[in-house]
């Protein structure tokens, strides 16, 4: 029989062990967590009834201090191990863009604060969890990936980037998830009018994210072009690769019409609440402006598609010219990709709100590298990029002029005289060129 000894702290809920000592058993280490505790009181219930051999899971010892030392060494100190454009690749952004969504997950949700465990122990670190979670979404780890470099265990990593993406979304989101304000718009249009299509506002698509953790019975729902389950993303980006507008959640059975049907991308127009756009193509003037999108999107003015088969020199020439604006789309879904491997990869996680919340904060910090890179990405005025958005709080607008917007938006022959005119538009400005 093994000599344990064990101090315990009162509580009238539970009595939670706070040493072990195994003189005889090198198995039992310093506890880690509640569950390790659980588990360890268990066992020790167990021999006073049965003399036999306890057998329990190994305790992992993890040196939390050495962890968030060697993190500090390695990139935050004054002269850190590693140049800044080490940073930037494992990171995906620069230092202080990390620093200022690390402080402002701190003051968002008290997780991020560093606490004392039942030993007296000071925790992990706010910085300790970022990293963890940062790392999990730029290359796709699994959650026990990172234990090694961190110090942290699989179910605090789980739950540290659950926070974490909550935390981002709360702090970011009114911002880096903001509608175009009368500024924006000025500037897509004017963005729009230097590439040959004035009044528009970016393109449109959607993206597939596969869910292999699907459960079975939402399967059949969420299979849609390919073998496996999937959940569609709907984005609005533009030339800089600012995503404007996000829907993600539907599942991977509905293809782009159904998406829009579902989307709140028109909301605010047909509330009468979207900032006002004028332009002129070809002599005549518009009130609405559009997003560059494929063959499947309805004919509405709000959208601009190519030709198919293309005949005369002049719709060749536009539909070029329309599929090569329309890849800004495809670039945003590459970057996006690229810089966050967890959504390039197949989802492995079970709830679909964990799953909404990893890619809404993946699509703020993407904005946000956009923000910061502007100057170096493209040479182009992006004064203003950052304001914050202010809202009007205009009244609701009367039934009648509800449904004059909604006509207004479907209205098929007034997508015909726009195609029209933008194929004269852009085969005047290649004539001049």
């Amino acid at each position: 029989m093994m000599n344990l000894y064990s101090q315990t702290m009162e509580d009238e809920d539970c009595t939670l062990v706070r040493y072990l000592i195994a003189e005889d058993n090198p198995n039992y280490e310093f506890l880690d967590d509640d569950d390790d505790i659980h588990t360890l009181v268990s066992a020790i219930d167990a021999e006073s009834s049965y003399h036999g051999s306890i057998h329990v899971r190994r305790l992992v010892p993890r040196e939390r201090v050495d962890g968030k030392a060697r993190i500090i060494c390695q990139y935050f100190a004054v002269n850190p191990i590693y140049t800044p454009e080490k940073f930037r690749e494992r990171f995906r952004m620069k230092r202080h863009v990390f620093i200022c969504i690390l402080n402002a997950v701190q003051s968002v949700d008290n997780y991020f604060q560093q606490r004392e465990d039942c030993t007296g122990l000071l925790g992990l670190s706010a910085l300790q969890k970022v990293v963890a979670a940062m790392r999990i979404l730029a290359y796709g780890l699994p959650l026990d990936a990172v234990d090694e470099y961190v110090q942290i265990g699989t179910s605090t990593a789980r739950e540290a980037l659950n926070h974490f993406c909550s935390a981002v979304i709360a702090a970011f989101g009114e911002e880096y998830l903001r509608s175009p304000t009368p500024v924006d718009v000025a500037r897509l249009l004017q963005e729009g009018e230097r590439r040959g299509f004035p009044g528009m506002l970016g393109s449109i698509d959607c993206m597939h994210w596969e869910w292999r953790n699907c459960h079975t019975a939402w399967k059949g729902m969420f299979t849609g072009r390919g073998k496996h389950p999937s959940m569609i993303l709907e984005a609005v980006a533009s030339h800089d690769l600012w995503i404007w507008h996000a829907y993600f959640g539907l599942p991977g059975s509905c293809n782009d019409i159904n998406v829009l049907q579902r989307s709140p991308i028109f909301s605010a127009y047909i509330r009468g609440e979207s900032p006002p756009v004028h332009f002129t193509v070809n002599g005549r003037t518009y009130d609405m402006g559009y997003y560059l999108a494929d063959g499947i999107y309805p004919d509405w003015p709000a959208f601009v598609k190519s030709v198919r088969h293309p005949m005369e020199r002049k719709t060749q020439r536009f539909a070029a010219v329309q599929e090569g604006a329309r890849k800004d789309i495809e670039r945003a879904f590459g970057v996006l990709q690229a810089r966050w491997a967890v959504i390039r990869g197949p989802a492995y996680g079970w709830d679909r709100e964990q799953l909404f919340d990893i890619m809404t904060a993946c699509i703020i910090m993407h904005n946000m590298i956009v923000e910061d890179e502007k100057s170096e990405a493209i040479n182009t005025n992006f004064d203003n990029i950052g304001r914050q958005v202010n809202p009007s709080g205009g009244n609701v607008v009367e039934r009648k002029a509800f449904v004059a917007a909604h006509h207004k938006l479907c209205d098929q022959a007034r997508h015909i005289q726009l195609q029209k005119d933008l194929i004269k538009h852009n085969w005047m400005r290649y004539g001049s060129t």
